[in-house]
């Protein structure tokens, strides 16, 4: 079933007023309201950061869904960044392999959906175009030269310049409601006669660039190696577990979700009402990631169906900001499309958004005025123990060169209730492989903590 004129109509005077709010970059966006779900997957794991090695085996997929059965003759052009997400002064042959604006030749119409659309993936490197140099990507979608979505993306060294750890104990305050990240960058395999002037460093917090902290100071530098230590720039508000729901067919009750009716000609989806945090809410969240899934289909992508979501928070009116929801599914946009409404009748802040069925992690951010930033403590509030997920990026350019270097990158987590506190580990103790397992299903820590209070039980019964 087409677009009809009225649905088309509410989108596009939603997409008029799509202007970031900020010079913050965002992970993908769109200026064409017939474009949806956005998604980038690193080399088969829906999990990982957009970005992959380079000189490696490793791809990285785009895709989108165009919202009607018509081919467009989509063509992508990659460009070179600099750290900031400024393009490079490079010449394309210098950063690509191959030739730019080439046409999006895989793509595969809806089936059996109520809202049409066309499904789109281009995978890089291809027999076109292949990346040769590290650094910061955009990746622009256009029809007859003019751009309809575009996508950032990450290509790094395989350098090992930094270690990084995450403690709840932060100059702000002690196990309360912040976390901090003492890192140190070794410049070993790097020739560097000037850090202020060669190195770059960017830290966010769940992939957010809305409050990502953009080169901090080293506390000192010593011996080719920069420290960070209590370093009040590198304190985040720790936010909250995030909230989330599963829509993966029409018929059952799933994860957060109220009801799911049809309203011909498309279904709507109505969330359990939200309310604000007063304590800490575990979950097992995946820090803002969606994954698109109908559990009857052979594939997701092209036989999930559409549906309007709605979503409910109950709150007294604040005033002097704005609330968005938020989530990897966002891109890091807080634009008009995932803006909320002040609903005084019902006394709550409400909001549409068309989604594709799978499983959504969100949460609610508070902007106030004239600022860039989101805040968790109105809604979500700040909890120490949350299980943060962050990402440190290492950009180098040495003397003369033209381009930012990305030449490595770490993703310290916090996450150690049981593996730390139970059994009494630093996390710097805890192997990587641990924490992926963890990232991945938070259920690892509880086993463990499960496992703990039972060999206690043992020998107390003994």
């Amino acid at each position: 079933m087409r677009f009809n004129t009225y649905i088309l109509g509410l989108m596009s005077a939603s997409l008029s007023m799509i202007v970031p709010m900020s010079l913050h970059a965002q992970w993908f966006g769109c200026s064409s309201d017939m474009i949806n779900t956005l998604r980038v997957v690193s080399d088969g794991d829906w999990e990982r950061v957009p970005m992959i090695t380079l000189d490696s085996d490793e791809t990285m997929e785009f895709s989108f869904d165009e919202m009607s059965h018509e081919y467009h003759r989509y063509t992508y052009h990659i460009t070179h960044c600099d750290a900031q997400w400024k393009p490079s002064d490079l010449l394309e042959s210098e950063y690509l392999d191959g030739f730019n604006d080439q046409p999006i030749g895989n793509w595969e119409n809806s089936l059996n959906t109520t809202f049409d659309y066309t499904h789109y993936t281009l995978t890089l490197p291809n027999d076109d175009a292949s990346i040769k140099l590290s650094g910061n990507y955009r990746l622009s979608i256009q029809e007859n030269g003019q751009e309809v979505a575009w996508f950032r993306f990450l290509v790094a060294e395989n350098l090992h310049n930094l270690s990084a750890s995450v403690d709840g104990n932060t100059d702000f305050d002690t196990y309360e409601s912040h976390q901090q990240i003492n890192m140190t960058v070794n410049m070993n395999g790097l020739t560097v006669r000037d850090p202020a002037s060669e190195l770059y460093a960017m830290v966010m917090q769940n992939r957010r660039f809305d409050n990502a902290v953009i080169n901090p100071t080293p506390t000192y530098n010593s011996g080719g190696k920069l420290t960070y230590e209590h370093c009040r720039e590198l304190i985040f508000p720790a936010g909250n577990e995030f909230r989330r729901f599963e829509i993966v067919n029409m018929y059952d009750n799933f994860k957060n979700v109220d009801r799911v009716r049809f309203h011909d000609p498309y279904y709507h989806a109505n969330l359990l009402a939200d309310s604000r945090h007063h304590a800490y809410t575990f979950d097992f969240d995946h820090n803002g990631r969606y994954l698109i899934r109908y559990n009857q289909a052979s594939d997701s992508d092209t036989e999930a169906d559409y549906l309007f979501v709605h979503f409910s928070l109950a709150s007294d009116r604040m005033t002097e900001g704005k609330m968005y929801i938020s989530g990897h599914f966002t891109g890091g946009n807080l634009i008009s499309r995932y803006e909320m409404e002040y609903n005084s009748q019902e006394k709550a802040y409400q909001a549409t958004v068309l989604l594709k069925m799978g499983a959504y992690d969100y949460q609610y951010l508070w902007v106030p005025d004239d600022e860039a930033q989101g805040q968790t403590k109105p809604v979500e509030g700040d909890w120490y123990e949350t299980g943060n997920e962050y990402l440190i990026l290492l950009y180098y350019r040495q003397r003369g060169s033209r381009y930012d270097r990305l030449v490595s990158s770490l993703h310290p987590l916090f996450y150690f209730f049981f593996l730390s506190i139970v059994l009494g580990l630093p996390e710097t103790a805890i192997p990587d492989f641990v924490r992926q397992i963890l990232l991945i299903n938070k259920v690892a820590g509880i086993i463990m903590g499960i496992l703990v209070i039972l060999s206690v039980s043992q020998v107390f019964h003994k």
